[in-house]
């Protein structure tokens, strides 16, 4: 994962740090459930209030909303695949 590839997309989507962080982890962990997501997020990156920040995520079209879980966005899926 390429870190001039996470701040291109913070600058891109105007992210703040929390914001950030959770890019990162979803761009390690392209597809996550719900509530693991949610414990990862607090425990390992000390996300505070991680559903929130998430739900900005998915309103930015950072990240996606499943059955049970939260994705990448396929845009972003996209740039990392082609890096």
């Amino acid at each position: 994962m390429s870190r001039r590839l996470i701040k291109e997309l913070v600058r891109r989507y105007d992210l703040d740090p929390d914001e950030a962080k959770v890019l990162e982890y979803f761009m390690r962990n392209i597809s996550v459930g719900e509530i693991l997501a949610i414990r990862e997020l607090t425990a390992i990156y000390h996300v505070r209030e991680p559903l929130k920040v998430i739900i900005r995520l998915i309103k930015k079209g950072v990240l996606t909303k499943g059955l049970g879980c939260y994705n990448l966005s396929s845009e972003i899926r996209k740039l990392l695949e082609s890096r």
